[in-house]
């Protein structure tokens, strides 16, 4: 199975990207995708279902409310406490979140594997993306809003079929034009953070081949020297990378404490991105 990493909502990608993609991938579900959608896929090993999902989420922003600011960048700042997985950093906020969610008294050493806690930590960065990826998609139609604002301005304050006479009017006539030109930054342009997602993406899907259009990540992938694998495993695929979790994280060596990370990954880069230049 081909999954899209790494944005879990079509609507982030352009259509350019999404023509390019394999039609057959997916985008994974983390638990808040729309029941019986046909576009995503949900880990088997997930270990939360819809309703723990979306209420340890809530609660995971209430809490996170406390500790960053402003709200705006909170999913993002609660992103960096997580620390990719590390368990130490991520422990307070998710005991934290999971006594108000199941009503359970969280003991200060679990009986969970280390694995099950990984899976555990993975959905909760993974459902803080999503609630990323919403608001940028938020932030892109109040842009359009804007902009739009901006064109019917524009319009209104030219002087029409008539020259202007005074110097007021060609203040508003220039004016006009200045506003409606204006480009407002993309909202999918906020970079999200693609190296923590992809250690989600190890822990709970590590047999699946992922898909990118996404240029930033193959660069930096060529620029660390990540070996490439055969072009026929993902046909159409302008470049192939394959290796260990840990290695497309950025780390130089196996963590012994993260065995999930010696999962070889293999993530397809395809047209319109050039990665051989």
């Amino acid at each position: 199975m081909l999954l899209f990493f790494p944005q879990m909502h079509p609507e982030l990608l352009t259509p350019a990207a999404r023509a390019a993609l394999p039609q057959s991938a997916l985008f994974l579900d983390p638990g808040l995708a729309p029941a019986g959608s046909a576009e995503y896929m949900r880990p088997e090993s997930a270990p939360f279902d819809t309703r723990i999902a979306r209420a340890l989420l809530s609660d995971t922003l209430r809490f996170g409310e406390t500790v960053a600011s402003p709200r705006d960048i909170l999913p993002m700042a609660l992103i960096e406490q997580t620390n990719a997985l590390n368990p130490e950093s991520s422990r307070a906020v998710l005991a934290e979140v999971e006594k108000s969610v199941t009503g359970a008294i969280a003991a200060e050493n679990t009986a969970t594997s280390p694995l099950e806690n990984a899976r555990r930590q993975a959905q909760l960065v993974l459902l803080l993306s999503w609630n990323l990826e919403e608001r940028l998609l938020e932030l892109r139609g109040t842009e359009i809003k804007i902009k739009t604002a901006w064109d019917r301005l524009g319009q209104s304050v030219s002087v029409g079929d008539g020259e202007s006479d005074t110097d007021s009017d060609d203040e508003a006539l220039n004016l006009g034009r200045e506003l409606s030109g204006i480009d407002l930054p993309m909202a999918n342009t906020m970079g999200l953070p693609w190296r923590k997602l992809l250690e989600c993406y190890a822990v709970l899907v590590p047999e699946k081949f992922l898909a990118t259009a996404d240029e930033e990540i193959a660069s930096t992938l060529t620029e660390a020297g990540i070996h490439e694998g055969p072009l026929e495993e993902m046909p159409g695929a302008a470049c192939v990378f394959r290796a260990p979790a840990w290695q497309f994280v950025g780390l130089d060596r196996s963590v012994p404490a993260k065995p999930w990370l010696d999962a070889v990954l293999t993530l397809g880069v395809y047209p319109p991105v050039d990665v051989k230049g």
